[in-house]
């Protein structure tokens, strides 16, 4: 496995190649993710606001497995992309630091079973829905009605 990469890093890098070809990297994001299907949650973490003292909107939502990070970033609403690989979160960022999102920790310990990546207009990413192996799904997305991951 690479080393982690910074957040920054892997949100710059993906916006770049979103605004390149988004229906490239959406397809990219299809086949890199499958990898994830078999692995067990680790954690699903998200930036908590130090100051604000909530939980900070827009950012990035990493589900943590044993086999890697996948990290969903917002890019334009409803957009996302995703990140496959380590994202670092040891080193907290001014004021921010990653926390554990409570809503998802019943996720932690469970299995992957699979991945539906919805795709919206243009085939550009919408939403990531995590299948787990007990029934329960975790849904990652950049909507005013979902503005962080949440489980079912």
């Amino acid at each position: 496995m690479s080393a982690p990469v910074e957040a920054a890093t892997a949100f710059a890098n993906l916006y770049q190649r979103w605004f390149d070809d988004a229906r490239g990297l959406a397809e990219a994001n299809r086949r890199q993710t499958r990898r994830a299907v078999g692995a067990r949650v680790a954690d699903v973490l998200t930036l908590w606001d130090e100051h604000a003292r909530a939980w900070l909107p827009g950012a990035p939502t990493i589900l943590r497995l044993e086999s890697g990070d996948l990290a969903a970033f917002v890019m334009r609403e409803p957009c996302i992309a995703l990140h496959s690989g380590r994202i670092s979160t040891d080193a907290p960022v001014a004021g921010l630091r990653w926390e554990s999102f409570r809503l998802c920790s019943y996720a932690i310990g469970r299995t992957v079973a699979d991945l539906v990546l919805v795709t919206g207009r243009g085939g550009l990413l919408e939403d990531v829905e995590v299948v787990l192996d007990d029934g329960g799904r975790l849904f990652l997305a950049n909507r005013d009605a979902w503005p962080l991951a949440h489980a079912v």
